[in-house]
């Protein structure tokens, strides 16, 4: 893919974005991590948790939280972008209590929608607690890349 081919293009539908994520990103698959919805007001991912993925303890590990916080906020960056080339510019997370009961599920809604950066607010928690008992909130910020193909 050239530069050229990276400007926007058709709308990033559920159907392509599970295709793109499910080819690019395997690694979602291996953390057990499902696309729920993906539209341009929310994105919402699911987490089944896939054995191993637990702290001692019981937690699920923060770096599996913040892949999830992360996945998210992409779906939202290729509804928007309507383009799949684009870097995470950055992620603060904050981490509220441990993530003990699973299903856990991630949210992300956009703040700001600019010609170049797009910010999000995340949250994830426990499918069985609800949104009102958070585990973690995320402040993302994703940038449309002006590369392709691993060239600058």
């Amino acid at each position: 893919m050239s530069i050229d081919d990276a400007t926007p293009s058709e709308n990033w539908d559920i159907t392509r974005i599970r295709a793109h994520v499910a080819s690019e990103l395997p690694l979602m698959r291996t953390l057990g991590i499902e696309i729920e919805t993906a539209e341009g007001s929310r994105a919402r991912v699911r987490l089944d948790l896939a054995e191993g993925l637990r702290r001692p303890g019981g937690a699920v590990a923060g770096p599996v939280l913040f892949a999830m916080a992360d996945l998210v906020s992409y779906l939202l960056t290729l509804v928007l972008f309507r383009q799949d080339v684009a870097v995470t510019a950055s992620l603060a997370i904050q981490f509220l209590r441990p993530a003990m009961s699973v299903p856990l599920i991630a949210e992300a809604v956009p703040l700001r929608e600019g010609r170049t950066l797009q910010s999000y607010d995340v949250r994830i928690w426990s499918e069985k607690d609800g949104p009102d008992r958070l585990i973690a909130q995320a402040n993302a910020t994703w940038a449309r890349a002006s590369w392709s193909g691993g060239q600058r």
